[in-house]
C-alpha cells in the first residue's frame, strides 16, 4: 500500500548549524519536544541530523559545550514523500534510525518521520488513512473507503474498518 506522507510526517523541520553547541541543540530539542534537528553548514544546506542518541553520546563523554559537527550523523538517509510506509520501516531497522528526513521532489527536506508516526500510521487504521486520531475522525462527515458510511461519533462505519 502507498502512503503519502504528508499527513502523517512532523512539516516542521527544525534546523541547527554545525557549528552551535550540543548544549544548544538539547535545548531546541527540548524547546520543541522533538527527537532531532537536522544540521546545515554555513550555506544552508544539509550536512547532517543530530538525535537525541548523539546528545547522550556527547554528555556521557563530557562534551555537552563540543559542536553539533562532532556529534552529527552526517551522511542522512532519508525517503521520500511517497515511500511506502513498510520500506521507510525496513530503513529505520537497517540503520537503527528512529528519525527519516522526508526528501520533497526538489531536493529538499519536507518534514521528519519518526519512529513513533511510522508505528501508529502502520498500526491505526484511522492514521493511516485519515492522518489523524480517531478522536479527530469521529462525526466529521469523513465516510470509511470501505463501506462508504460516515464514521460516527463513536468511531463506528457500516463495515468495521473505519472503527476506533
Amino acid at each position: 500500500m502507498q502512503t503519502q506522507f504528508n499527513f502523517i510526517l512532523n512539516k516542521t523541520v527544525h534546523v541547527i548549524r554545525e557549528d552551535d553547541s550540543v548544549r544548544f541543540a538539547a535545548e531546541e530539542m527540548k524547546k520543541h519536544n522533538i527527537g532531532s534537528l537536522i544540521v546545515i553548514d554555513n550555506r544552508g544546506k544539509v550536512s547532517g541530523i543530530i538525535t537525541e542518541r548523539d546528545l547522550v553520546r556527547a554528555i556521557a563523554e563530557g562534551n555537552i559545550n563540543s559542536t553539533v559537527s562532532n556529534y552529527m550523523t552526517r551522511n542522512v538517509i532519508g525517503v521520500t514523500e511517497n515511500f511506502d510506509p513498510n520500506q521507510a520501516l525496513q530503513v529505520m531497522l537497517d540503520h537503527g534510525f528512529r528519525h527519516l528526513p522526508i526528501i520533497g521532489k526538489d531536493g529538499r527536506v519536507k518534514g521528519i518521520l519518526s519512529i513513533r508516526d511510522l508505528a501508529r500510521t502502520l498500526i491505526d487504521p484511522h492514521y493511516l488513512t485519515y492522518g489523524k486520531e480517531p478522536e479527530e475522525v469521529r462525526g466529521t462527515g469523513i465516510a470509511c473507503p470501505v463501506c462508504g458510511v460516515e464514521i460516527d461519533e463513536y468511531g463506528y462505519c457500516g463495515c468495521g474498518s473505519g472503527s476506533g
